[in-house]
Formats: C-alpha cells, sequence, structure tokens
C-alpha cells in the first residue's frame, strides 16, 4: 500500500482472529523491516518471534504483571516511572475508560495473538549519547525502534494488525531466561502480531497538528508551510 497511507492507518490492534501468521508473510517483513537506519550500521536490533503456545502464555504472564501497575496508577489518574533513585509522576494522565478496556483485553488474550515478537538490541551496538546527562536517558532505543517501526509498517502492509508495548522491558531478567538471551541482550519492546478481527476496520488516526509537535529555529514557534 502506498507509505502515508500505512503511516496514517496503522493503529494499535487489540483484537485477533486465530488465524496463524505464516513464516513467509513474517520473513518478508523483517527482509523490509531489516534496512532501517541505526547508529554506525551496527544493526544490533535482534528479534525472537514466539509462536509456542506454553512460551506465549509465559511472556503474557510477565507483561501482565507490568500492565496491572500501569493500569493502578492509570485509575489513580498518574502513571509512574522509574528514575535512577526515585519514582517520578506525570502531572496528569487521563484516559478514556474505553482505551483502558481495550488494552485490558489486549492483556487478558495476549497468549492467544499468533505470533509475538520480543524485540531485543545487542547493548554493546549502541552509542548512548546522552547517558551523562542529569535525566533519564532515551537515546539508545534509537538504534532499535526505527527497525520496530518498520516491522509495524510492514505488517500494515500485508494487512496484519499489531500493537507494539514496552511493559515486557521491565521484565527483562525472565525473559531472558525464558528465552535464552545472551549476556548484553537487552529487551526493548514486544509486538503482538495477528490477522485483526474483520469488525475492526482500518481508519485515519487523529493525531496533534504539525503545528504543534513542529517548531521553526526556536521551541514554540510553530512550522508551516
Amino acid at each position: 500500500m502506498e507509505l502515508y497511507d500505512a503511516m496514517r492507518t496503522n493503529p494499535s490492534c487489540r483484537y485477533f482472529t486465530d488465524d496463524p501468521v505464516d513464516d513467509a508473510t513474517l520473513h518478508r517483513i523483517f527482509d523490509h523491516a531489516r534496512f532501517a537506519s541505526s547508529g554506525g550500521n551496527r544493526q544490533g536490533w535482534r528479534t525472537v518471534v514466539v509462536r509456542e503456545p506454553a512460551m506465549k502464555a509465559a511472556i503474557a504472564a510477565l507483561h501482565a504483571r507490568q500492565w496491572n501497575v500501569y493500569l493502578e496508577h492509570a485509575r489513580e489518574g498518574v502513571v509512574g516511572f522509574q528514575t535512577s533513585d526515585e519514582k517520578t509522576k506525570m502531572d496528569t494522565y487521563d484516559p478514556s475508560q474505553h482505551r483502558l478496556t481495550r488494552t485490558d483485553d489486549f492483556t487478558n488474550s495476549l497468549a492467544n495473538v499468533p505470533a509475538l515478537l520480543v524485540c531485543c538490541v545487542e547493548l554493546w551496538t549502541l552509542a548512548v549519547t546522552d547517558s551523562e546527562l542529569d535525566r533519564q536517558s532515551i537515546v539508545g532505543g534509537g538504534s532499535l525502534y526505527t527497525f520496530v517501526q518498520n516491522v509495524l509498517l510492514g505488517c500494515r502492509n500485508e494487512g496484519l494488525g499489531s500493537a507494539l508495548t514496552t511493559l515486557l522491558a521491565a521484565e527483562e531478567p525472565e525473559v531472558a531466561e525464558l528465552l535464552g538471551l545472551p549476556e548484553g541482550v537487552a529487551v526493548g519492546a514486544l509486538v503482538a502480531v495477528g490477522w485483526p478481527e474483520p469488525d475492526k476496520q482500518y481508519t485515519k488516526l487523529s493525531r496533534k497538528p504539525v503545528e504543534e509537535v513542529v517548531f521553526s529555529e526556536r521551541y514554540g514557534v510553530p512550522f508551516g508551510p
């Protein structure tokens, strides 16, 4: 499909059919996704495709452990995240009950999704240029999430639904043991992949306008034609 259409119509899919996703389709997606940019062209991304029922159930249980904490925070009106020395809370978080319900449904049915992609990165391939700043580091993920975004777009091109979550990263030690990850390979994301339920139609997403998120010369000066 046309690239811009894919970018505008690729929501997180929460409901999937039981139909399997064949190896050839997944391989085709990965074959295109691997051309994502990466720092130094090191291509440190690594992905484990999980489709065996017991393994999916184990992954789903680890994800649910973190989701339940997130859900509690969301219902309290805040979402917490861990820094090096304290838990910091965002000002407010006011998701709709509908969105929470959909994501809760997703978590409860995660073990039944046809394919779970555990997206990892080899830490020694990363140049974390903001590691010395007095804030949470964000740069390291740049050499993984370009690949992950290509996977999401590839799924959309194939007519597949997908959903990206990073909650699983907090359970990295148990995920590493479960999947046999070598030392120095970090968990960065979980992508659920399958055929969307027929009544879940793709629509154009609602997002903030360019002028609110892109600025000209100085922060806060809207960019526009």
